[in-house]
């Protein structure tokens, strides 16, 4: 058993559970992204490898040194919690989503696989920031192929680009918000790229680098394709679409002409929708699975006793949330009642219930990052002190304040992933006299149903992809009425936020960003409410998986072109 400590990832030899998913929301459009002329530059580019204000780890990663051969070929195996929910890579929310499709893709940058918090070259080769930070220039790798044959071009990324910053009627583009600051893109020619900005933004080489941000062929979308049909998976990644089984396998192939001619080492990748998770710990015991991962406390006590098995815990960049939609449920306009709901959550006693107490509390940003918000300061936000006697009898007396003297009731949305912590919440808000009705639904039901705002509330996540200040909250500290999932904002905290979205200098940025984050915390004005920050599980052999690094999160380093099989 591996030592526990706050500056090393949680380790132990047992078994677990696995998936995790994020709540999808609407996008408004940033400024429209069109092909120019690329004009004179004005100041002389400075060549730059890290964003500005960069996160430090939120965990140490300590990937162990080999020099053991490379194994090629043999497929990876491991189970999904369902079947994806949408094969759109721009539209896609999930991490089901992501790990299916995702190998068949590559990005400008990439997240480097054994430490998500370095950037890496993909189909960028090289970038560069303007000395005043308007703009960023992107060299791009030539002689890239997609899977259909055609060529990568600059033409590509703008397009692709086009479609998330601003997307076509129908579309429904979670990351767009995240590319506000982007006034227009040039394309000066068929291997060079110019991100022009309407301010600097410390956080665009970050989301530049998420998955979700693959590029398609330029001619698919603009022939109006329908990039949710499996004829439509076609990247520039290391793995191609192969087949698709609904609820049974979808398998991807080793792509034979990916630019990386060394990778993948892998033959293919299947991924098995399961949602029996006793079959799951079954078929990773009986070695059928090689990766198996939870947001939920696994059965450790099955994999008592087996050696050759390790699990890693490590606290996530994500958080569990509740979304309270006032659009459909009146009382959630009154602060007050906002107010109870977070008075009476026990945050301690879910963080013990629920992760074995291997996580802490926190803000929103990661408690072991450069943004984190102390946990002194955290206590002092309502409903996250130690005496919930105190906290309960404040929040009975708010709700007779806005009339509701005998408590009210509403339905909880939740999905199958975890059921234990919407329980934990429904008997919590119980003891302030607020019954919840709870309706535990499968995967792709439950984001079609928060994406149409066909909810009261909802529990979800809260799933930056790093541990950095826009990615926690540009999806919803907004006003914008078709982007809001609750209908609720406070323009005050938008115009703190919008501080912290341009500000370069680091120490002010991190003083502006845990004002946000306690007062965010302290009152639900946004409608989300915080309560408890998960424990990601990995799962697996290292004597037969390797190439694999266990990360704070699941879905930035999914493409396994370097993770292969000892046997």
């Amino acid at each position: 058993m591996r030592t526990f400590t706050r500056r090393r990832l949680f380790g132990v030899t047992a078994g677990t559970l696995i998936s995790a998913l994020l709540v999808a929301c609407r996008s408004g459009g940033g400024g429209e992204a069109t092909p120019t002329t690329a004009p004179a530059a004005t100041t002389a580019p400075t060549p730059t490898n890290t964003p500005m204000a960069m996160p430090t780890a939120v965990m140490e990663v300590t990937p162990t040194p080999t020099t053991e051969a490379v194994r090629r070929g043999g497929i990876l195996h491991f189970n999904l919690p369902g079947d994806p929910a949408n094969l759109d890579l721009h539209q896609a929310t999930t991490s089901t989503d992501l790990w299916c499709i995702g190998p068949c893709f590559d990005t400008l940058l990439q997240f480097d696989p054994n430490d998500q918090t370095k950037i890496l070259p993909c189909l960028a080769v090289r970038w560069d920031m303007a000395q005043d930070g308007m703009s960023y220039t992107f060299s791009l790798r030539q002689g890239v192929q997609f899977h259909d044959g055609s060529p990568f071009t600059s033409k590509d990324v703008l397009v692709n680009f086009q479609r998330i910053i601003s997307p076509p009627e129908g579309v429904n583009s979670p990351r767009g918000v995240f590319f506000n600051t982007v006034d227009h893109i040039e394309t000066p020619d068929d291997y060079t790229v110019r991100f022009v900005l309407k301010q600097p933004d410390p956080a665009l080489l970050y989301n530049v680098a998420i998955p979700w941000t693959g590029i398609y062929p330029a001619h698919l979308i603009e022939s109006g394709a329908d990039l949710r049909d499996t004829k439509s998976l076609i990247g520039t990644g290391p793995f191609k679409f192969k087949s698709y089984t609904p609820g049974v396998a979808f398998e991807v192939e080793k792509n034979p002409n990916y630019f990386e001619k060394d990778l993948p080492y892998l033959d293919g990748i299947v991924g098995h929708p399961m949602t029996d998770w006793n079959a799951v710990a079954q078929a990773f015991l009986a070695g059928q699975l090689h990766l198996y991962r939870s947001l939920t406390t696994p059965p450790l006590d099955l994999f008592q006793g087996h050696s050759d098995i390790q699990v890693v815990g490590v606290p996530t960049t994500l958080v569990w949330r509740l979304i309270l939609n006032a659009r459909s449920f009146e009382p959630f306009k009154d602060e007050r009642v906002r107010r109870a709901i977070t008075l009476a959550l026990d945050r301690d006693a879910m963080i013990a219930a629920m992760t074995e107490g291997r996580s802490v509390l926190s803000g929103w940003m990661h408690p072991y990052g450069a943004w984190a918000l102390p946990e002194e300061r955290v206590r002092q936000a309502r409903g996250f002190g130690k005496d919930k006697d105190a906290d309960r009898q404040q929040a009975k007396q708010l709700l007779a304040e806005a009339g509701f003297p005998n408590g009210l009731e509403f339905e909880l949305l939740a999905f199958n992933l975890d059921v234990t912590t919407p329980s934990l919440i429904a008997d919590q808000l119980a003891q302030v006299g607020i019954k919840v009705n709870t309706q535990i639904l499968q995967l792709g039901e439950y984001v079609q149903r928060i994406v149409a705002r066909e909810f009261q509330m909802a529990l979800g996540f809260n799933a930056p992809w790093v541990d950095e200040p826009k990615s926690t909250f540009a999806a919803w500290i907004t006003n914008d009425d078709q982007v809001s999932l609750t209908g609720l904002w406070s323009d005050e905290l938008i115009q703190l936020y919008q501080q912290i979205d341009r500000e370069l200098d680091i120490e002010k940025r991190k003083q502006l960003t845990r004002e946000l984050d306690f007062r965010t915390l302290d009152d639900p004005v946004f409608g989300m409410i915080y309560v408890y920050r998960p424990v990601i599980w990995h799962v697996f052999r290292p004597g037969i998986l390797a190439g694999f690094t266990p990360q704070p999160n699941y879905n930035l380093t999914e493409k396994h072109a370097t993770t292969w099989l000892r046997q």
